[in-house]
């Protein structure tokens, strides 16, 4: 599984500036499951117009470039290795024109997808980016026809798009005209103009469309867990919206690995001290999942 995120200039710089930073988000998406190599790719007036990819491409000159480049979109994409070994090569995105790119969160059985340069190594995510390019198909009818269980991100014809068939892989920031699509949000977001999907169907998304509507506002994870009344809050939660159990699910896992390793970005940014780190650790014995 990897991390990966599409949006506007202005869903980037809503994150730099109100939810703690470009650096602490795009360090918190490779600490939760990225770290083998990172991307990110911008889009201008339907064209890319920088691409950058390698496996020690570092945060901070990916922050640096949302911040200065002068674009309409980006994507981002953190690799954490499932089929190929980790190189340069093998690092998301795949662009192959000036209006064709794509990444891929998740696994793929490639093995009915005929391309002519296949390499022993390649990963299934190139596969299926080679097979979509040489096809020249819509995205939307490719993926939709050979994959079954990922989710992508990409550029066709200069213009960013999202495709899942799994509601729970993407979600969404969305505050007036600035939004981001992301793999997920660190649990301090939520209830914050962070949005879910709650429709079991395709999304589809591509620049020119209404942002989806089949979507509800995440409940405030932090007044649940640390509320004074977070015991009954927990349990009414998921008890009024069965949803709510996967998305405390993903905080109990977020809160895991914070424990688990002390020097995470989140004690280096004193965002979660390390108090409040062992006062979480109850959340398990509190709400059994």
């Amino acid at each position: 599984m990897c991390r990966q995120v599409v949006g506007n200039k202005k869903g980037y710089m809503t994150i730099d500036k109100e939810y703690g930073g470009l650096e602490h988000y795009l360090s918190w998406l490779i600490f939760e499951r990225g770290g083998n190599g990172n991307g990110v790719v911008f889009v201008k007036d339907k064209r890319i117009i920088k691409f950058k990819k390698n496996i020690n491409l570092s945060i901070e000159e990916i922050a640096e470039d949302l911040r200065k480049t002068d674009y309409d979109y980006a994507l981002f994409h953190t690799r954490l290795a499932s089929v190929g070994s980790v190189c340069r090569s093998n690092v998301h995105h795949f662009v192959f024109s000036p209006d064709f790119a794509l990444a891929m969160n998740g696994g793929e059985n490639c093995s009915d997808i005929e391309i002519s340069d296949r390499r022993p190594d390649m990963t299934d995510a190139e596969v299926i980016a080679r097979a979509m390019f040489e096809s020249g198909e819509h995205p939307k009818e490719f993926l939709r026809k050979h994959t079954n269980r990922s989710a992508y991100t990409g550029v066709y014809k200069g213009k960013p798009y999202v495709f899942t068939k799994n509601k729970d892989i993407m979600m969404l920031l969305k505050k007036k005209d600035a939004f981001l699509f992301s793999s997920d949000f660190p649990w301090q977001y939520y209830g914050q103009n962070i949005y879910t999907f709650t429709s079991d169907d395709t999304l589809y998304w591509e620049e020119g469309m209404e942002l989806p509507t089949n979507i509800q506002e995440t409940f405030d994870a932090n007044e649940l867990v640390n509320g004074p009344n977070k015991n009954d809050s927990l349990r009414d939660a998921v008890k009024a919206n069965p949803e709510y159990r996967k998305l405390i699910s993903r905080i109990i896992y977020q809160l895991d690995k914070e424990v688990d390793t002390a020097e995470t970005i989140y004690a280096q940014n004193k965002r979660i001290n390390q108090e409040d780190i062992d006062r979480n650790i109850s959340v398990k014995e509190l709400f059994k999942i």
